[in-house]
């Protein structure tokens, strides 16, 4: 018998986005989907594809290319991004993992349970993606049996995350906490699990999403988060609070993987965040370790466009002290 369709929620807009597949030939192999994204459902086998290769992952491009266009902040912080999304200005997406997730996944996460573990303990890290906007990474842990949280206030790539992942679940009652609205999306999970993998995406303003909000919506603290593209996507003005965000939704002694840039010939976004900037504003709530940095001028000669004479990605492993 054909397995029943979850709901999904109507759209009356364009047609859903072609799904990231590339997403999938990351993972370990999966158990076939019946997904065609040709707006209707086929028998479609996804073919068993290898990890992209290293070289391939190091050639791609990081991604930060739509910042490139303008990006005034107007009254409404999100609104910038609202106006992105309409006008698909969404280049700094990547279409693979990103390769510091990738090369920094066991710092991030430390030992980690196999999917089919007979202990009904053994669960799997709780992942916060603070302005996740569409990213791949998501899916990518999800799919592995990782809980993952997603929050992002454009409700456009809201949709793009949940319907390039899988069957999007209504929830009677919604799960909601004053602007913040809970979604959540389900797909096939890992080859030898029965269990089916779930993404969570939180829809509104990060900012407001504070531990009460986090505990009304049902929401646990996060053993590691991912930030990529957002401390440096946020206006300098609200770093302390975004900071402040951050640190109360981690559980003791979690971690956060931080990229940044640094770079000259213009303001942002991406901001410039120095290493001395991350040790102000983190230090207080984290232990900082510096990970790497890497000159990306080479590989995004673009940035010279802008009057960039340098142009480098940062990357820190943050760990948040026990409380009290």
């Amino acid at each position: 018998a054909s397995k029943p369709r979850l709901p999904r929620r109507a759209r009356a807009q364009e047609k859903p986005l072609p799904p990231v597949l590339v997403q999938r030939s990351l993972l370990l192999p999966l158990r076939p989907t019946s997904r065609a994204w040709n707006g209707s459902r086929t028998a479609m086998s996804l073919p068993r594809l290898r990890a992209a290769s290293c070289a391939a992952a190091a050639a791609a491009a990081i991604g930060y290319g739509a910042y490139t266009l303008s990006a005034a902040p107007g009254p409404d912080r999100l609104e910038r991004w609202h106006a992105k999304w309409a006008s698909k200005q969404t280049r700094w997406h990547l279409q693979q993992e990103h390769p510091l997730l990738v090369r920094y996944r066991a710092d991030l996460f430390g030992p980690q349970p196999r999917h089919d573990s007979p202990s009904p303990k053994a669960t799997r890290s709780n992942v916060l993606f603070p302005l996740c906007g569409a990213s791949v990474d998501l899916a990518a842990l999800a799919l592995r049996g990782y809980r993952v949280v997603g929050v992002e206030g454009v409700e456009a790539a809201v949709d793009a995350l949940l319907e390039t992942f899988g069957d999007e679940v209504e929830q009677a009652p919604p799960s909601v906490s004053g602007s913040l609205r809970l979604r959540t999306a389900v797909a096939p999970g890992e080859a030898g699990s029965d269990a089916p993998a779930v993404l969570r995406a939180v829809e509104g303003d990060f900012l407001h999403l504070s531990p009460s909000a986090a505990d009304a919506l049902g929401l646990p603290r996060f053993d590691a988060a991912f930030d990529r593209g957002a401390l440096v996507a946020v206006l300098p003005e609200d770093r302390e609070a975004y900071v402040a965000t951050l640190a109360g939704l981690m559980a003791p002694e979690g971690r956060v993987l931080l990229v940044t840039v640094e770079h000259d010939g213009f303001a942002g976004p991406p901001y410039e965040v120095r290493e001395a900037d991350v040790r102000e504003l983190f230090s207080p709530a984290f232990a900082v370790r510096p990970l790497q940095r890497e000159d990306r001028m080479g590989a995004e000669p673009h940035w010279r466009e802008r009057g960039c004479t340098r142009f480098e990605e940062a990357a820190y492993l943050l760990t948040r002290h026990r409380a009290g």
